[in-house]
C-alpha cells in the first residue's frame, strides 16, 4: 500500500525536510529517513511502481510447463532492465552500491542522506524502504516434548507421514530437485552429498547448485561471504536438507525424499535475514546461476523450494508488497513453495510474518510424536486472507538430522515440519511427473489426502472452527499421508486378453494371452494372486507351455484343469506392459469368451481400471465330403 508522508512524522526536525515534505515525488520509509539522519550509509530498497504479473501469450493447456518459466523469466527481467535503467545510470553516477532485481521490480542500494534526499524528488520510483534484519527464531523446547529413546534408521517423522510406503513402490523422489533456502548447508555432510546435484560421484560443480546471497555481515559469519561452494554458519539449513532429502542408505535415513537431488541458497547471516537477502534466493531459484551470478538459466529451477525462514514485522521487516511479489512470481513459475507457519502459537491469529501469510505459499504446523499439534506452531486464520491456515501439519518436534559440524542434532518448530511437506510434494511428482510444474496441484492432493487424527491440547479452537471441523485454523488439512497422496496418483494397470488364433478345431490348442500394462514410471508388484477362471468347456491343454515375460512372477497352469494363476510377486514393468501365455483347448464346438472380472488385478495402485474379453471360436473337427463332385475331363 502506498504510504504519503506528510506533516510531523515524530522525527526530528531536521530529518522533516526530507521525510515529510509534500512536494516528495517518492515515499521516503520515516524509519530510513531516521536512520539516515544519524549519518552514514543506510541499506535501502528501491521499489519501482510497475509489480503486476506480466502479460504473457497464453500456451496449450498440455504444454511444457518450462516454456511458460522462461517466457516468465524473460518477461520480469526485461520490464527490469528497461524501468530501472535510468536509476541504474544515476546510482552509477553517484558511486552508489546497489544490486539490481527482477523477480520483484527492484534495487537494493547503500545510500546516504543526501542520496535519499535526491531519491524523493524521482518520479520514477514509487518509494524507498528499509532492508531490516531479522533473526532466526526456534521455540522454546516444550516441557511435553520427547525425544526419541534411541536413533532409529528411518527418523520418526519420515515414517509418521508414511514415505517408507511411497519408497517401496519404487518412488523415493527421482528426476525431482528440492531447494533450500537457509543459513546455509554441509553439502558433504554423509547424509547430503550423494543427493546434492552438484556431485557426480567423483566431482563437484556449485554453478547452477548454489548462491550465496551473504555479501557482507556479521562476526558471528564464520563461513566468510559470497562463498562459491556451501556452507552453513548456524546448523539450520543443514538440518533441514537432511530431512527433505538426507540418507545415507544405512543407519540415518533423515530424509523424505532421498532418490531426489538438491540444491541451496544461503539467505541468513548466522541465523540473520533481510528482505534483500530473501528476495535474492527466490530469484535465484526461479532461473539458477553460474557462481558469478551471470547466465541464468529457468530450466535448472527446482521443482520444490523449502522455506524455513520468516520476515518479522515486529523487528521493522518491510510492511510493503516486495517478498509477495517474488513468491507469487516463483510459484507462477511453477515452483511449489513450502513455508513454515512460524513458531508463535498456541494463540489463534499468529501467522504473522511473511513468506506464511502469502495464498500462492503452502503453509505447514508442526506435530509431536504423539498426533498433537505443537504448542509453539502458530495458528490461523490469517489476517486478509480467506484461505484455511495452515494448509497442513507434519511432524516438527524433536526432530533428528544432519548439522554443520558433520554429525546430528534433535531440534523443533515448523522449521522441521516443512522440509517433510517438501520431501513429500517430491515423491509426489516423482510418482506422477505430469504434476512438475503445477503447484497448485501438488497442494490440492497433499491437502485432500491429509489425515485427521490430531488433536490441540494447547487449543480449544480458532476462527468458529476446532480440531472437530477438518479442515480447520490449527491443523488445516491435516498431517501430511505422501502414500495416501501417492497412491490417488498412481494409475490402475490394465489387463487385455486374446486368445492365437482365436479360431480353432476340436481338440486344438490356442495360446490364451494375458498382457498386464503399467503406465506408471515404476514397476508395479501384485499384492493378490490373479487368478483367470476360464470359460466352461476350455481347459489348459495337455502341453500347456506355460510362460510369462513379467519380472519374477510365476504360472500355475495344470493340464486339464480350468483356471490359470499368476503369482502375487508378479511385476509390471515401468511405463511398459508384460505377459502370461498359456496354451488351452476345448473338445467341444462352440464360441467361448474369456473374460477376468473388473477387480481381479489386485495391485498397490488400486484394481484394474480396464480389462478386455477375448474369444475363441471352435469348429467341428470333421472332414465333409461331397459325393455329387463330377470327373473333370483331362486336356
Amino acid at each position: 500500500m502506498r504510504k504519503t508522508i506528510l506533516g510531523a512524522c515524530g522525527l526530528p526536525v531536521a530529518a522533516l525536510a526530507l521525510a515529510c515534505s509534500s512536494a516528495l515525488a517518492a515515499d521516503i520509509s520515516p524509519t530510513l529517513a531516521a536512520q539516515a539522519q544519524r549519518g552514514g550509509l543506510v541499506e535501502a530498497l528501491i521499489v519501482l511502481p510497475d509489480q503486476t504479473p506480466p502479460s504473457l501469450a497464453p500456451l496449450a493447456p498440455d504444454a511444457d510447463y518450462k516454456v511458460h518459466r522462461r517466457m516468465l523469466v524473460d518477461a520480469l527481467r526485461s520490464r527490469a532492465q528497461s524501468q530501472q535503467a535510468d536509476l541504474r545510470a544515476w546510482l552509477d553516477s553517484r558511486g552508489v552500491e546497489y544490486r539490481t532485481y527482477w523477480i520483484s521490480n527492484l534495487v537494493w542500494a547503500r545510500l546516504s542522506r543526501a542520496d535519499l534526499d535526491a531519491l524523493a524528488q524521482r518520479t520514477d520510483i514509487e518509494r524507498v524502504e528499509t532492508n531490516p534484519h531479522s533473526a532466526l527464531r526456534l521455540p522454546v523446547a516444550e516441557s511435553t516434548m520427547i525425544a526419541p529413546a534411541a536413533v532409529e534408521a528411518i527418523e520418526w517423522g519420515v515414517s509418521k507421514i508414511k514415505a517408507p510406503d511411497v519408497w517401496a513402490l519404487g518412488y523415493t523422489g527421482q528426476g525431482v530437485v528440492i531447494a533450500g533456502e537457509d543459513t546455509g548447508y554441509k553439502w558433504d555432510h554423509v547424509v547430503l552429498k550423494p543427493h546434492y546435484r552438484g556431485w557426480d560421484g567423483t566431482n563437484a560443480n556449485h554453478n547452477y547448485n548454489w548462491h550465496d546471497s551473504i555479501h557482507v555481515g556479521s562476526l558471528a559469519n564464520n563461513c566468510g561471504f559470497d562463498m562459491q561452494a556451501p556452507c552453513d554458519d548456524h546448523g539450520h539449513g543443514t538440518h533441514t536438507a537432511g530431512t527433505f532429502a538426507g540418507s545415507d542408505g544405512g543407519s540415518n535415513q533423515t530424509g523424505v525424499a532421498p532418490g531426489a537431488k538438491w540444491i541451496g541458497c544461503r539467505n541468513m547471516d548466522a541465523g540473520d535475514g533481510t528482505p534483500a537477502r530473501y528476495i535474492e534466493c527466490i530469484q535465484w531459484m526461479m532461473a539458477p546461476t553460474d557462481l558469478a551470478g551471470q547466465n541464468p538459466d529457468p530450466d535448472l529451477a527446482p521443482d520444490v523450494v523449502s522455506n524455513s525462514w520468516g520476515c518479522i514485522p515486529s523487528e521493522g521487516c518491510t510492511s510493503g508488497d516486495e517478498i509477495k511479489t517474488a513468491v507469487d512470481n516463483i510459484v507462477a513459475g511453477g515452483i511449489f513453495f513450502a513455508a513454515a507457519a512460524a513458531n508463535d502459537g498456541p494463540a489463534c491469529s499468529t501467522i504473522t510474518d511473511p513468506p506464511a501469510i502469502y495464498d500462492s505459499a503452502f503453509i505447514v504446523g508442526a506435530t509431536t510424536s504423539s498426533n498433537a499439534m505443537a504448542s509453539y506452531s502458530s495458528r490461523g486464520p490469517v489476517i486478509a486472507s480467506t484461505l484455511i491456515r495452515p494448509d497442513a501439519s507434519a511432524p516438527g518436534s524433536s526432530i533428528r538430522s544432519s548439522w554443520n559440524n558433520g554429525g546430528y542434532n534433535t531440534i523443533s518448530g515448523t522449521s522441521m515440519a516443512t522440509p517433510h511437506v517438501a520431501g513429500a510434494a517430491a515423491l509426489l511428482m516423482s510418482v506422477n511427473p505430469a504434476l512438475k510444474g503445477h503447484p497448485d496441484q501438488v497442494g490440492a492432493v497433499l491437502r485432500n489426502t491429509a489425515t485427521h487424527g490430531l488433536t490441540d491440547p494447547s487449543n480449544s479452537g480458532c476462527g468458529g472452527l476446532t480440531m472437530a471441523d477438518w479442515p480447520n485454523y490449527q491443523a488445516g488439512y491435516g498431517i501430511i499421508d505422501v502414500n495416501a497422496a501417492a497412491l490417488s496418483e498412481l494409475v490402475a494397470p490394465t489387463l487385455d486378453l486374446a486368445f492365437t488364433p482365436a479360431s480353432v478345431m476340436e481338440n486344438e490348442s490356442s495360446a490364451l494371452t494375458l498382457t498386464l500394462g503399467n503406465t506408471n514410471p515404476a514397476a508395479v508388484t501384485l499384492s493378490s494372486d490373479l487368478v483367470d477362471v476360464l470359460p466352461s468347456g476350455v481347459v489348459v491343454a495337455p502341453t500347456p507351455d506355460a510362460a510369462t515375460t513379467c519380472v519374477s512372477g510365476t504360472v500355475t497352469a495344470v493340464a486339464g484343469s480350468g483356471s490359470i494363476m499368476l503369482s502375487t510377486t508378479t511385476q509390471i514393468p515401468a511405463v511398459g506392459t508384460c505377459t502370461v501365455t498359456v496354451n488351452v483347448m476345448s473338445t467341444t464346438a462352440g464360441s467361448y469368451e474369456n473374460s477376468i472380472a473388473a477387480g481381479a488385478l489386485h495391485t498397490p495402485v488400486g484394481d484394474n481400471a480396464s480389462a478386455t474379453a477375448a474369444t475363441l471360436t471352435v469348429m467341428i473337427d470333421d472332414v465333409i465330403f461331397d459325393d455329387d463332385f463330377e470327373d473333370i475331363p483331362g486336356p
